[in-house]
């Protein structure tokens, strides 16, 4: 937890609150800013381009600025939701961790190859860092925390349309 609330890591800044996810409005909320962020997933043409026909806000707003900006999503369960990213190119948790931990993807070969820590549009978050082999099992540890097996194993929130 103390990894994941540090500035050494980032982590917290897009993904806070009590959802773990920055886009929550509640009561008492005074205003509402919908947070965006391109973490460095992709950058294949050097000038921070995210392939089609999913490019995050630029979809919707048209500025080059906003190529690769997606909301945050809750940590809540995320031992559960595999793959990761807004497209699922991220197998598992510690895929996540080397994303952030380089300050963006490096797709080696293929359509998409090129270095997304060097995408010019990317979050002033994203920055990097090294891990020892304990700490990153203790991250991963704190992210699995946040996995509620109570709730996902209560039939009351089970899919209704599957047999119980």
């Amino acid at each position: 937890m103390a990894l994941f609330f540090s500035e050494r890591l980032e982590c917290f800044h897009c993904h806070g609150g009590f959802n773990f996810t920055a886009d929550v409005d509640h009561e008492g909320t005074i205003f509402s800013e919908p947070s965006f962020h391109n973490t460095g997933l992709y950058n294949y043409d050097h000038l921070g381009s995210y392939p089609r026909p999913n490019r995050g806000l630029y979809e919707f707003t048209g500025r080059p600025e906003d190529m690769g900006r997606f909301r945050a999503p809750t940590l809540r369960n995320i031992e559960v939701t595999a793959p990761y990213m807004h497209d699922g190119s991220v197998a598992d948790l510690d895929e996540v961790i080397d994303h952030y931990a380089a300050g963006g993807r490096t797709v080696t070969d293929g359509e998409w190859a090129g270095d997304g820590s060097q995408n010019p549009f990317k979050s002033e978050f994203i920055v990097g860092f090294e891990l020892s082999e304990q700490e990153r099992a203790d991250l991963i540890e704190f992210l699995h925390s946040l996995t509620d097996r109570e709730f996902l194993e209560d039939p009351d929130f089970a899919d209704p349309n599957e047999d119980r």
